[in-house]
């Protein structure tokens, strides 16, 4: 029953994190950003804690939900604020 409870909540992550990431690709295309080379890294790097966070916070959420939960959403404002605040500030 724990495994099937740690999958169910790997694949919440997963949706909620994807559907983010989605919403902020978007902004990032129409903003410009995938156009200036000084953003490829950071984008990268963004790209790879995103494919690594489902499974570190249901690893997380075995011990402590509510710590997992408040990091998926401070991922989620990061990633949803970060083509804006680059946008204006970066490019």
């Amino acid at each position: 029953m724990r495994f099937a409870s740690f999958i169910v909540r790997f694949l919440g992550y997963s949706l909620v994190l994807w559907a983010a990431y989605a919403i902020a690709q978007s902004l990032w295309t129409h903003a410009g950003l995938d156009l200036n080379e000084g953003f490829d890294g950071l984008h990268s790097q963004g790209i790879t804690i995103l494919t690594v966070a489902p499974l570190v916070l249901a690893i997380i959420a075995i011990i402590a939900r509510p710590v997992a939960i408040f990091v998926l959403f401070y991922l989620v404002g990061a990633v949803l604020t970060a083509p804006f605040a680059l946008a204006r500030f970066g490019g």
